[in-house]
């Protein structure tokens, strides 16, 4: 019970005022351990991952990809009211084909990428990102060499008639309150801590809201969340025309002629992370770009970490392989891999 408190407590409620917290000092790993969760599938048998995903999904196109690692796959089931939340944690470059039926699915990574092509338009989700499949949606989708990640399986009845421009959540109040949502839900069902009900009611009215957003009819509340939304946009376009060199909060506040907490209050809001994590992030993309170019072939791994900003060191290789799921040198391996 005392795991499950403090877990709840990385993922706070969200309402209308509170921040949305990153997962700091909380371990996805955690999860393949929560007594709330059933083992219903771990092996290292493709085909044996393959069956239980034709049991669920119905009919579907899957196989491994040339050049990826050895396979093996744990998933684990939860339920919380109406919901039913699946861990997913593996080892394998796959390739999965299929429609959603049936019902809706919120697909959150946290640990890898997911790279879909959604009615054939490509989405790229990272830790910190959300996919939400509606039933009728024709899926052709990629995993990073190792995935970690939830499906909450929806049902269809809470999920809103006019479906959103795109099934990617990312950016925006609302897009943050249904990811941390979905995160409380699975937490509650992972570890089942006295009240875990609430968080089913939190996921409908996050839904709910996704939806159908606020009437932006309030004047005063729509120039808060349209200025908030600049002030990120600039801010973001400032740090990538400096990845390359050092800088602090503070400096970055005096270039944008704002103060640290309102710099803080607005990434928060609008991408559910401080203003120095999303540096990181950019920094760690503009190496994976760096690496996916062959005119930097005869640079090293550290120099390009270096080139990006980033310390070479250990420590951001563990940080891109969290991000990424695999190391900088397997990106700069398989680069000409034909997908």
């Amino acid at each position: 019970m005392a795991a499950a408190v403090v877990l709840l407590r990385v993922l706070p409620r969200y309402n209308g005022s509170s921040r949305i917290s990153a997962l700091a000092g909380w371990k996805p790993l955690q999860l393949l351990e929560a007594p709330g969760l059933s083992t219903v599938l771990r092996s290292d048998d493709f085909g044996a991952w393959d069956s239980l995903i034709a049991g669920s999904l119905g009919h579907h196109r899957s196989r491994l990809l040339p050049g990826s690692p050895p396979f093996r796959a744990h998933i684990r089931r939860g339920a919380v009211a109406e919901f039913e939340v699946l861990l997913l944690h593996g080892c394998g470059r796959v390739e999965l084909q299929r429609q959603q039926e049936g019902h809706g699915v919120l697909w959150l990574p946290l640990q890898g990428l997911t790279q879909e092509w959604v009615n054939g338009v490509e989405r790229v989700a990272e830790p910190g990102m959300a996919l939400l499949f509606r039933p009728g949606d024709a899926m052709r989708g990629f995993t990073s060499d190792t995935i970690t990640g939830l499906s909450i399986l929806i049902p269809e009845a809470c999920l809103p008639w006019v479906a959103p421009p795109s099934p990617l959540l990312d950016q925006g109040p609302v897009h943050r309150r249904l990811i941390a949502a979905g995160l409380q839900l699975a937490m509650a069902a992972a570890w089942q801590p006295p009240g875990s009900e609430h968080a089913a009611a939190d996921l409908e009215e996050a839904l709910r809201q996704w939806g159908h957003p606020p009437d932006p009819g309030r004047r005063r509340e729509s120039l808060t969340a349209c200025r908030h939304r600049q002030t990120v946009a600039e801010a973001c376009r400032w740090m990538e025309d400096h990845l390359f060199r050092r800088f602090s909060l503070e400096e970055l506040g005096l270039a944008m002629g704002l103060s640290v907490r309102t710099l803080q209050y607005g990434f928060r809001e609008q991408l559910g992370r401080s203003p120095m994590a999303e540096l990181k992030r950019r920094r760690l993309r503009r190496l994976r770009q760096l690496l996916q170019v062959a005119d930097h072939d005869h640079q090293s791994v550290a120099e390009l970490m270096q080139t990006a900003g980033l310390l070479a060191c250990g420590a951001t290789a563990a940080d891109y392989g969290h991000c990424w799921g695999e190391s900088p040198r397997r990106t700069r391996q398989r680069r000409t891999m034909d997908l």
